[in-house]
């Protein structure tokens, strides 16, 4: 497939996502702000899921450790452990190759949410260089689906997965 063909596939994946998302009638307004339609535990859900992604999103070859610390304050469980596990492969990778990236948030939709937990549908781009992008960088499209639990007054994600 060439590139025509897998920008195709990537937008197609994309109206696809969105319309998912418009379905279920959580969508997120804009990039930076939350739906002011959604209920007040439907933001609070929409707002941890975001600032997850997004430091799940960031890389930065010079100091990885307040990045994967960042990711780690809203994680708990399974998804904590996980990426703890993987702190030094981790870093030890992005400093290989050189590596930073810094995300956007384009669509976020409210799959569902109870007094316990929820799921949150993330279509997000990240901006990514390392020595085999140049200095430009690329810009990557990644689909997430969050699941988050409520810890005391916080909502932290227990699995983050990549999406199709």
């Amino acid at each position: 497939m060439g590139v025509r063909g897998g920008r195709w596939v990537i937008g197609a994946l994309s109206v696809a996502l969105v319309a998912l998302l418009v379905s279920i009638g959580l969508l997120v307004a804009s990039r930076d702000s939350v739906d002011e339609d959604l209920t007040a535990r439907q933001q609070e859900v929409a707002q941890a899921a975001r600032t997850e992604a997004l430091a799940f999103l960031t890389v930065d070859h010079d100091d990885m450790d307040p990045l994967i610390d960042a990711v780690l304050a809203g994680a708990t469980g399974d998804f904590a452990e996980q990426y703890e596990s993987q702190r030094d492969m981790l870093t030890s990778e992005v400093v290989r190759t050189g590596a930073t990236s810094s995300g956007e948030v384009v669509a976020l939709g409210v799959g569902y949410v109870d007094d316990e937990s929820a799921n949150v549908l993330v279509a997000a781009n990240s901006t990514v260089t390392n020595t085999s992008t140049g200095s430009e960088g690329q810009v990557r499209y990644y689909r997430l689906s969050l699941v988050l639990v409520r810890e005391g007054d916080r909502w932290l994600t227990s699995n983050l997965e990549f999406v199709r």
